[in-house]
């Protein structure tokens, strides 16, 4: 290394080929190939992030002498009888964009006119396609099932946001919650 700014500047190799490299070297289909698996690797290294914010807020604390002795009430009169918590990890979800990926998607914002041929034929192009399932008892949603993860990730990337129906009104894909 050397020094610039009064600190040491250490240079490394990268781990990974860039965008260009591959666009140049391989051509389109290979450069689109290579973004799709960079934003799936994204989606997973993200929801993983997620996942240890979420297990951090949930461990509990260590207990010390004091606490003890204030255990000895029972729950209700120590926290106060109808009183919401407030421990902000007690409702700490982990928001629908940072989920990992799977093989099944869950879309919001249909219009009540979509049926399963509509949506079929818009899902059904993607690799590994299986079924889509509409929920009877709530209007606009629906899973969307394929048979490997990487199926419903291109299926993600490429229908999330869509305008659909007469109002152009962009659906909602993120992956089902497991």
């Amino acid at each position: 290394g050397f020094e610039l700014f009064e600190k040491p500047m250490l240079l490394d190799y990268a781990k990974t080929r860039s965008d260009a490299t591959v666009q140049k070297e391989g051509g389109e289909e290979e450069f689109e190939l290579h973004k799709r698996r960079r934003l799936a690797e994204k989606e997973r290294k993200q929801a993983q992030q997620a996942a240890e914010e979420q297990k951090k807020l949930k461990r509990p604390a260590i207990p010390t002498a004091a606490d003890a002795a204030s255990s000895a009430r029972p729950a209700k009169a120590a926290r106060g009888a109808g009183l919401k918590s407030s421990n902000p990890a007690a409702g700490a979800v982990v928001p629908d964009e940072y989920l990992p990926p799977n093989k099944i998607l869950f879309v919001q914002n249909l219009p009540e006119d979509y049926d399963v041929d509509g949506l079929t034929q818009i899902f059904g192009r993607f690799e590994g396609f299986r079924e889509v399932r509409l929920v009877p008892t709530r209007k606009g949603i629906a899973f969307v099932e394929y048979e490997a993860e990487a199926g419903a990730i291109s299926a993600k990337e490429s229908t999330s946001g869509m305008g659909l129906g007469a109002e152009s009104k962009p659906i909602k894909v993120t992956y089902q919650r497991q």
